[in-house]
């Protein structure tokens, strides 16, 4: 399984890419307008009350790197004295707003708290699998893109209510959780007890808590807009959604993540970059140059809005690639700097000054600060030039002014280490194809026209006919100018016919 992991992990990722977009969309087109009030609180629920995660989904990856392993049993008591924060957090948020969950309260109540469990599962499994044992990871990632596409059905003829789709959410991550769990008791060590465990995790915590766990606060932006621009909520959230093909990208930058921690070779760098930035550039250009295809999609009642909703999608995807661009830098930083589990005395706070871990995580406070600091004047700013979705497009560009600045302050501190990049390379394999691919797809966009109607069967085609054009224009191209995309290509396409024909699970 170890050569095909990465092919593994490349087609997971198209997977992921393809399930997630399939069932928000199935849900944004089909439940209540209630429901998905309840669906937006239960989310934001969870991802405010599993901030203490972030400590432990950064401690758990280097502690087994270190050991060899993970001693599960203390994993689980370290994790549930966290989760005892988690739980008094989902009581204060919903209790706030109780009384407008009316009779769905107790349901929105139970199923948080159990995919916050569920969550904290994930950090002990997720770590131990992506260090030990990555051909499970990608697994993982499979069985609940899998999942996902049979909840559809299910949900179907248990006729769209509000309860079976809140319960979907839960079940889509338990199942995968539980898969994962069960492999990664072979990889269970018996080296250091709860007590050690804790203490170093709390060790380590000032460091996410600088990055990753302050990206909480980030779920202000949808406060922002309903104050300034309420009626456009409903509009993010359908920016929400056409997000969510981006975030395919997770498993593979988790690989290459875990691939640095246990084995250190810096040659699997700019590979898994070339990978990275293709296929995010691939699915943002269909998303620029076709968004009316993807509105209509995902919210049909929204045909007659696509004018002005152009420069938001544009947005959205070049975020989207700058994002996934600087989460794969963040991993490749703490991947190479492994100052914390050189050897196997206990991790110390000061262990993490003027590393690079350190500044990785700066930069995610960085974007913090930089994000929430210009959102409002921005928003005023796109009101008074009369925008018609002022308030989205201040919030998206406060995001990329964030996202370059937080990027910006990666590549300062990689210094030397900015090689493993390659940066020359990237020009032709990397920047040329985009760019003539871009010039192709302005002269095919404006001469094709597509009527949009609002059958789900008829705007799915056209989603799989626009993808399938941006498909075979980008590489296409790519691979008639860059040799390395062209052997890339050929190596990948090899192994995904080797892994079908021949699975080695």
């Amino acid at each position: 399984m170890a050569r095909s992991v990465r092919t593994m992990a490349v087609l997971a990722s198209l997977l992921a890419l393809l399930s997630s977009f399939t069932y928000n969309i199935a849900i944004t087109r089909k439940i209540p307008t209630a429901g998905l009030g309840l669906l937006s609180l239960l989310n934001a629920t969870i991802a405010f009350s599993t901030l203490p995660t972030a400590l432990i989904n950064f401690a758990y990856p280097r502690l087994t790197a270190r050991d060899n392993g993970l001693n599960i049993a203390a994993a689980i008591n370290v994790s549930s004295i966290f989760y005892l924060i988690t739980f008094a957090l989902t009581i204060a948020y919903l209790v706030s707003v109780w009384s407008k969950m009316g009779p769905y309260a107790w349901l929105v109540l139970t199923i948080a708290v159990l995919s916050e469990i569920t969550s904290y599962l994930q950090s002990i499994t997720n770590s131990v699998l992506m260090v030990k044992d990555r051909g499970r990871f990608v697994v993982t990632s499979i069985i609940q893109s899998i999942t996902k596409f049979i909840a559809i059905p299910v949900i179907m003829v248990l006729g769209w209510t509000i309860e079976v789709i809140l319960w979907s959410t839960f079940f889509i991550v338990f199942i995968p959780s539980l898969y994962a769990f069960i492999y990664s008791l072979r990889y269970n060590v018996h080296v250091y007890d709860t007590h050690r465990y804790l203490k170093e995790v709390l060790s380590a915590s000032w460091v996410p808590l600088m990055g990753y766990a302050i990206n909480s606060f980030r779920s202000l932006d949808a406060m922002f807009i309903g104050i300034f621009g309420y009626a456009q909520l409903g509009i993010w959230y359908v920016i929400f959604i056409l997000s969510k093909p981006f975030g395919y990208s997770g498993t593979f930058i988790n690989v290459t993540y875990g691939e640095l921690l246990e084995r250190g070779k810096l040659s699997i760098i700019y590979r898994d970059f070339l990978i990275l930035l293709l296929i995010t550039t691939y699915v943002a250009l269909a998303l620029s140059f076709f968004p009316g295809i993807y509105i209509n999609l995902v919210r049909p009642s929204l045909r007659g809005e696509i004018n002005p909703l152009v420069l938001p999608v544009i947005l959205l995807a070049v975020n989207s690639v700058l994002g996934n661009v600087n989460q794969f830098i963040s991993n490749v930083m703490q991947g190479i700097d492994k100052r914390d589990i050189q050897d196997t005395r206990e991790i110390r706070p000061g262990v993490y000054l003027r590393s690079l871990i350190l500044h990785t995580h700066l930069a995610e406070l960085v974007f913090t600060i930089v994000y929430l600091s210009t959102m409002i004047p921005l928003i005023l700013l796109f009101k008074d030039l009369e925008f018609t979705y002022y308030a989205v497009t201040g919030a998206l560009v406060s995001s990329l002014l964030a996202n370059i600045s937080a990027l910006g302050f990666r590549l300062i501190k990689l210094g030397n280490l900015k090689s493993v990049l390659n940066g020359r390379a990237l020009i032709l394999d990397y920047a040329v194809p985009s760019l003539l691919s871009i010039a192709a797809l302005m002269i095919i966009a404006h001469e094709m026209r597509f009527i949009l109607y609002p059958s789900i069967i008829i705007s799915l085609y056209q989603v799989v006919a626009v993808s399938l054009i941006t498909l075979v224009i980008y590489f296409g191209i790519a691979m008639a100018v860059s040799g390395n995309v062209r052997s890339l290509m050929i190596i990948l396409i090899r192994r995904i016919i080797s892994t079908i024909t021949a699975p080695q699970l």
